[in-house]
């Protein structure tokens, strides 16, 4: 049996053309009634990367969230909002207020619970790999994934898979990201925590989703549309095809394919509502570091110290916050008086530092020749 994927259009985040557009994406997997019954527990589990206005389109928009909250409560069901953001440390109520969260909560009636504060079990992956899981996560009887799609520097593209790792609380997401620092490796990472809390159903916010240098730092981007599947593999799989990214490119959507977790061969995707064509954008930027990744491992052996890329911050924007100094994972950003500064010999480009700058202040230094490469 193949996989569904709903796409829908949704022209703006209007409430009420967002409910008509969420209604119809769950009628097409077959309504939300055949993943939701009356009395479970249900996980609204969005993307609140950081304490960002909806509009730089880096979080999960609180229409979509609040439309899901709706549509949860009819089936009179039990539905609560959770993640875990960056940031997290300096008050999750900011999170939630800034991304409009609290405002979806209240709107619709239906809580947002702070996974930092109700604690962790252990759960093993496919792998044996042991991870810690918000213990909200695990009580939950259906995991909604609200995922946000937008390019991401170290994965290339953040969507319904990546969502998932949300699911680790606090510093925690930062130890994995030191323990799996090239894209590759950190791959398996999302696709193991993808396997231990598989959400029940995926729905995408791609009404306006980010381009260039995402998770945070790209430029908002108007889709107009939104993504829906039981099978985030294939979810991811129809989205970068959207965006342009060549099949196989995404490290954890081929990788969880691989382990069957879902499918990514379009000979077993069932496309429904609008097709591909029609939603694919004239124009999209991938990040400005894809191209690298394309170049075989043994040229990049070669060529050494003439192909390089790291994160530097922009003169003049940064106030020096040092969030980056945070939550830099090996440690390798330090203050200083004017602006933090890296130790390039200790960094491994995993760009949390990107992803969490509230001024869009770091970016992706390239050397000349890894410049000439990537155009």
């Amino acid at each position: 049996m193949k996989s569904k994927v709903s796409i829908e259009r949704c022209q703006d985040y209007l409430l009420d053309n967002v409910r008509g557009a969420v209604k119809k994406s769950f009628d097409n997997l077959g309504g939300l009634h055949k993943f939701v019954k009356p009395g479970d527990k249900v996980l609204i589990k969005p993307n609140l990367l950081s304490a960002k206005d909806p509009s730089r389109a880096i979080t999960t928009h609180p229409s979509v969230v609040q439309a899901v909250a709706e549509e949860v409560l009819a089936l009179q069901a039990k539905p609560y909002i959770g993640d875990s953001p960056g940031g997290a440390d300096r008050g999750v109520k900011r999170v939630w207020d800034n991304t409009q969260m609290s405002l979806a909560s209240q709107n619709s009636s239906v809580p947002l619970v702070s996974f930092e504060e109700k604690g962790v079990e252990q759960r093993k992956s496919q792998t044996g790999k042991t991870y810690y899981i918000a213990r909200p996560v695990l009580e939950a009887d259906v995991i909604i994934s609200l995922a946000k799609l937008k390019t991401h520097t170290l994965t290339l593209m953040t969507g319904a898979i990546k969502n998932m790792f949300g699911v680790i609380p606090g510093f925690r997401k930062g130890e994995y990201h030191k323990e799996a620092p090239k894209p590759a490796m950190f791959a398996e990472v999302i696709v193991d925590i993808y396997s231990v809390v598989k959400p029940r159903i995926t729905l995408m916010d791609a009404v306006v989703g980010m381009e260039g240098d995402g998770p945070s730092s790209g430029d908002p981007k108007y889709l107009g549309f939104l993504l829906a599947s039981e099978d985030a593999v294939a979810s991811d799989a129809v989205a970068s095809k959207i965006l342009g990214f060549k099949a196989g490119e995404i490290d954890s959507t081929r990788v969880a394919a691989k382990r069957g977790l879902g499918v990514d061969d379009f000979s077993q995707i069932e496309v429904t509502g609008e097709k591909i064509e029609s939603v694919k954008p004239a124009s999209f930027k991938l990040p400005s570091n894809r191209l690298l990744k394309l170049v075989p491992k043994f040229l990049v052996d070669l060529l050494g110290p003439l192909v390089w890329v790291r994160p530097n911050i922009y003169d003049g924007t940064c106030t020096n916050c040092n969030i980056c100094v945070i939550n830099c994972p090996l440690k390798t950003i330090s203050a200083g008086k004017q602006r933090p500064t890296f130790d390039y010999s200790n960094c491994v480009n995993c760009m949390c530092c990107q992803e969490l700058c509230p001024q869009k202040s770091i970016y992706l230094e390239k050397s000349w020749l890894a410049g000439k490469i990537a155009k």
